[in-house]
């Protein structure tokens, strides 16, 4: 009692301010500009973060084979007792960092490309182009990958496993045949994409793109 009136208790709920809307599933405050370009922008963020995960796993495995190989030389050279599986170990490696970096490489554009007929070519002819190349190598891939992932069922049935570790094989097999089926998948979204929106991926090779550098003569 407060000056012989009856204080009411009541209670207030928060209101959300125009700028938030409060989502119920998630408990989190989601900006209300993020409308579809918000979505889009964060499903690039997301694929851009996803493949890079790959490269981070070459990476890893690169710095391991390095202290591997210095570990090596130096058990070598100090105490004559090398590492007797390093040779199996060097070889697996290589396989980890050489099929881990194709996804990334190929859909990015980073490997050798012979462009002896695009000075003959206009925008428009060059995006066919790459869209017919790039789809073409896609479509090639998927054998090799099929036909390794045979081998590692037909390795897998025979019990085969590395000389010195006992791993078995199979499951780089099956490694290098997940990593070529996704370097076929990275091909053929890249032919798309090229074709229906060129600097999605970086600055398109055209004359008409201030970005674009050509090679010297």
């Amino acid at each position: 009692m407060t000056d012989g009136k009856a204080c009411a208790m009541t209670t207030t709920r928060r209101r959300a301010a125009p700028e938030e809307i409060v989502s119920v599933r998630t408990a989190r405050t989601i900006p209300a500009g993020m409308g579809a370009a918000g979505r889009k922008a964060w499903w690039r963020r997301f694929l851009h973060a996803a493949g890079n995960v790959p490269s981070l796993l070459a990476g890893m495995v690169l710095f391991l084979l390095m202290v591997m190989t210095f570990l090596d030389v130096l058990l070598r050279s100090t105490l004559n007792n090398p590492i007797e599986s390093a040779t199996e170990l060097t070889r697996l490696a290589l396989a980890i960092i050489v099929f881990s970096s194709l996804p990334a490489v190929s859909y990015k554009g980073e490997h050798i490309v012979v462009d002896l007929l695009e000075g003959y070519m206009g925008p428009r002819l060059r995006r066919i182009l790459d869209l017919l190349v790039n789809v073409a190598s896609g479509i090639a891939l998927l054998w090799p990958a099929t036909r390794v992932w045979q081998l590692a069922e037909r390795t897998r049935e025979y019990g085969d496993v590395t000389e010195y570790l006992n791993i078995p094989q199979f499951y780089i097999a099956w490694f290098i045949a997940v990593m070529t089926f996704a370097t076929a998948l990275a091909f053929i979204a890249r032919g798309i994409v090229l074709f229906i929106a060129p600097d999605a991926i970086g600055p398109y090779r055209s004359p008409n793109n201030p970005a674009y550098t050509p090679p010297e003569d």
